[in-house]
């Protein structure tokens, strides 16, 4: 296989799925037992998880950016917790860890030393995003898939690739099978943020991006790309 390590990133909206409440526990379970399959076949897995099934700071005018972003880390953590209870209940054997030590809650990120001798064995959870105010969670999976170095990260979303336009707006939109970093920063393709595409270019690290729908299909997709998009 072309790709042993990876590292996914599941938003929190994903978490929801299409339930009216904040979390789909049915659907995680779902995904959680996929996810363990893919382990079992013999791929490294890390997961980054975002906040936005809770909180989406920037739809919120009533609170300030710093205070924000610091809800928003702790919707993340919040989320990594229900994967790990997840991961437990089906008896995958997964470790959480945080981008802030929260005592008594989560361990945070340890070294690159202890990371890489447990990651062969055990599912990976990353929450709190960077810990930082002002950045995304996707400048967290680009920095953390350099600190575990990472072979490719999957951007799992709701839609089944990178695009020149929003596809579910314009009927005529663009589907890029692959392209370079170099075009998607020329295109300003904000499948990502600018920040984590350039630091993922930097450390070359490939981004393939699908939906999260065809999950069932990763394998094959790390393989050759067939359904999704991969960025080199």
């Amino acid at each position: 296989m072309k790709y042993n390590k990876i590292l996914l990133k599941l938003s929190g909206e994903a978490l929801k799925n299409k339930s009216s409440d904040i979390i789909d526990f049915d659907y995680i379970l779902m995904l959680c037992k996929k996810i363990q399959e893919y382990k079992e076949y013999g791929l490294s897995i890390g997961i980054v998880v975002g906040g936005g099934n809770i909180w989406r700071g920037r739809d919120n005018t009533y609170i300030d950016n710093s205070l924000s972003d610091k809800i928003g880390i702790l919707s993340t953590t919040i989320n990594s917790l229900v994967l790990k209870a997840c991961f437990d209940s089906i008896g995958a054997n997964s470790v959480l860890f945080n981008s802030s030590n929260i005592e008594k809650i989560v361990e945070k990120i340890p070294g690159e030393d202890k990371l890489s001798k447990i990651y062969n064995d055990n599912i990976i959870i990353f929450g709190g995003g960077t810990g930082d105010v002002g950045c995304s969670t996707d400048t967290a999976v680009a920095l953390l898939a350099k600190k575990i170095n990472s072979d490719i990260i999957v951007k799992l979303t709701n839609v089944d690739g990178i695009y020149d336009k929003d596809p579910k707006v314009y009927k005529d939109a663009k589907k890029y099978k692959k392209i370079s970093f170099d075009e998607v920063i020329d295109k300003k393709l904000n499948f990502m943020d600018l920040e984590s595409i350039k630091l993922c270019s930097n450390n070359d690290i490939r981004i393939l991006v699908m939906n999260i729908k065809e999950i069932d299909k990763l394998i094959n997709e790390l393989d050759e790309i067939n359904n999704s998009s991969l960025v080199f």
